[in-house]
């Protein structure tokens, strides 16, 4: 690998101050892998600023400030969080959801239902059901919902459940 002059590092190290990054680990660690990518560009015949130039993009998805805003973020979490794929994340609104209404329905059948009376199923069933519909349409509009109409929860994107935000929605740069 071709190692960086320190004028092309004091480069870097301004450039990132003048996007926004004020936080000095950030920075640091930032620069330590912009310096790598570089480096490395530089081996395979590429010039300092073509080479940093198309690296820098690829650590954002709008502005390089935004890291700095998400690890604000991160450090003032308080108490136990998760942070969760927008697949798990319906898995898991899907269970809380219909696992009551299946848990009621499921006790009933095999424990209080009348035999040979079919119609007494269908009231049972159907009016648990009922508690359920509204719940069950909310989480499949949020699902089914095609990023070309902006959803509440974008494709691709993570959720972040906590104490401190309850739940926060955490987009991802699209692919």
């Amino acid at each position: 690998m071709t190692p960086l002059t320190d004028e092309q590092i004091d480069h870097i190290v301004a450039d990132l101050y003048a996007h926004g990054i004020r936080l000095e680990g950030l920075r640091d660690n930032l620069m330590d892998h912009i310096c790598i990518l570089v480096e490395e560009k530089l081996a395979a015949g590429g010039d300092f600023e073509g080479s940093y130039a198309t690296v820098i993009p690829t650590f954002y998805r709008r502005e390089l400030y935004e890291l700095e805003e998400e690890a604000l973020f991160l450090e003032s979490l308080r108490g136990p969080h998760v942070v969760l794929s927008r697949g798990w994340f319906f898995v898991l609104a899907f269970a809380l959801v219909l696992g009551p209404w299946l848990t009621y329905v499921g006790q009933w059948w095999f424990f209080q239902r009348p035999m040979g009376d079919i119609r007494s199923s269908f009231e049972v069933i159907g009016g648990a059901g009922v508690f359920d519909v509204f719940p069950l349409l909310i989480v499949c509009v949020l699902f089914f919902t095609p990023n070309r109409f902006d959803p509440l929860i974008p494709w691709g994107s993570k959720i972040l459940l906590g104490l401190k935000p309850l739940i926060r929605v955490l987009p991802m740069a699209a692919a």
